[in-house]
């Protein structure tokens, strides 16, 4: 029973398992509208709880906290900050176990696409994971 609880519960997931699961969801070049309908209606991580509701952003990426996003060229702000995309969505969960977090990062290009998927996983907010899948 243990075991199948360590295999299935997302605060044991891999940051790729939990990338891998959100594409099935929102596949490259998904329109964003479909993106905010989908996470403001349903939770990408099942079993965890949402930090706060999601991000929206209709006129900017969002802040890229790798760094440089490979693949297609991003923007960069004032202080070296990577901005991934022209339109983003974001969302926060919290697992049960203390201190276990999972954010997920769609970055969409100026018409509305999905291009970039960005999963990071932090235990008190200590990187302790990360997976991403960009457009070619």
């Amino acid at each position: 029973m243990v075991t199948v609880i360590l295999l299935f519960h997302p605060t044991f997931k891999s940051t790729k398992r939990i990338l891998n699961e959100t594409l099935k969801l929102t596949p490259i070049g998904m329109h964003i509208d479909d993106v905010v309908m989908l996470v403001e209606n349903q939770m990408i991580i099942k079993d965890m709880e949402e930090m706060h509701p999601p991000i929206i952003y209709c006129d900017s990426g969002y802040i890229n906290p790798s760094g440089e996003v490979l693949g297609w060229p991003d923007t960069v702000r004032p202080g070296n900050r990577s901005i991934a995309g022209h339109k983003s969505v974001e969302v926060a969960y919290k697992g049960s176990s203390a201190g276990m977090y999972f954010s997920i990062f769609w970055g969409f290009n100026e018409d509305g696409y999905l291009i970039d998927v960005l999963v990071r996983k932090a235990f008190d907010m200590i990187q302790a994971g990360e997976a991403r899948k960009t457009a070619k």
